[in-house]
């Protein structure tokens, strides 16, 4: 593609600001003296002689055309007297860029991805570019991998053996990762299935202590559901308690006798009344000597035994409320 010199068709003027009428431009290899032609058209078919480089009435060169080939120039001004008004090196020409667009609503992923990057993706399977991260493998066509088995694996083959030594190699890693994929073997898949994504505890920093035990890719923590122990419940206390004994009494009921009310040693005796007798117990504060008022006592009772364990001791679920997609990871 040729490319107009910028200055063409520009009025050059001097300080006093008259146009530099008759003045001439010469186009050189960059850094050198050597001519190199320039052209009077876009198809670079007119070479343009120093009459077409020379500025007109208004001080205007006319439009003059650079060739891509060698790509760089010195540019040297000098007006009509021969005196020097600029001289320019490294004057470059756009190059062209092969660049085919997408069609209208779609973008090449490979302008937005590079391999090894993961996304979600609302869909069961893979697009095009991409496999899903589900602990299958991966590997050359005739390496029998289960997820992907062709040649557009390699470069995932490489990054996924260099990056996690943990991923399993068919037949056991080799000395290299070129080898082995070399060696049709396949590799392992990260495995993603029913696992939220969290950053490394580290990740080229000091740790965060956020989440430990995550410090290397690859790396698992976290269970679906927990059964909590008993040093995991919060402390408390289990009081044993005590049951209140008040001042009391007991009734008592005395069986008649024939006669005599003897018991010369004080013990209970029955009445020789002929009648049965009953008394009530004592219900004040303080003993009196009431006649046939019946004494007991107070105090304490220490409360005993228990009434069995509770609980049914299963787990709890440990699930942070998630929603179901499919991990891919690009080729």
């Amino acid at each position: 593609m040729a490319a107009m010199w910028p200055q063409s068709l520009v009025p050059w003027t001097d300080p006093n600001g008259d146009p530099y009428v008759g003045a001439v431009v010469t186009f050189y290899n960059a850094s050198t003296t050597t001519p190199q032609t320039v052209y009077s058209d876009a198809s670079l078919s007119s070479p343009a002689g120093e009459s077409l480089r020379t500025a007109n009435s208004a001080g205007r060169f006319r439009a003059l055309f650079l060739n891509p080939t060698p790509g760089t120039y010195r540019v040297k001004i000098t007006a009509v007297d021969g005196t020097l008004i600029e001289d320019v090196d490294g004057v470059s020409v756009p190059q062209n860029a092969d660049y085919v667009p997408p069609e209208v609503g779609t973008t090449d992923p490979s302008l937005l991805f590079t391999t090894g990057m993961t996304v979600n993706y609302y869909g069961t399977s893979a697009p095009s570019g991409w496999v899903r991260s589900n602990g299958r493998s991966i590997g050359s066509a005739t390496s029998g991998a289960t997820e992907r088995a062709n040649a557009d694996c390699q470069a995932l083959f490489l990054h996924l053996w260099a990056s996690d030594a943990t991923l399993a190699v068919s037949g056991g890693r080799g000395g290299t990762a070129a080898g082995d994929w070399a060696g049709n073997k396949s590799i392992a898949l990260p495995d993603f299935r029913g696992r939220a994504l969290v950053g490394l505890d580290t990740m080229g920093n000091s740790a965060a202590s956020v989440l430990t035990g995550i410090d290397t890719i690859g790396e698992t923590a976290g269970a679906e559901s927990v059964t909590l122990d008993s040093t995991q419940i919060p402390s408390h206390l289990h009081a044993a308690g005590t049951l209140l004994m008040p001042n009391h009494g007991h009734p008592m009921r005395f069986s008649a006798q024939a006669s005599g009310d003897g018991d010369g040693n004080g013990g209970l005796m029955m009445n020789n009344n002929g009648t049965i007798s009953n008394y009530p117990a004592f219900t004040g504060t303080t003993p009196t000597s009431t006649i046939g008022e019946q004494i007991g006592g107070s105090g304490t009772a220490a409360i005993t035994g228990s009434s069995g364990n509770t609980g049914g001791g299963l787990s709890h679920s440990n699930v942070q409320p998630s929603k179901g997609v499919t991990i891919i990871v690009k080729l």
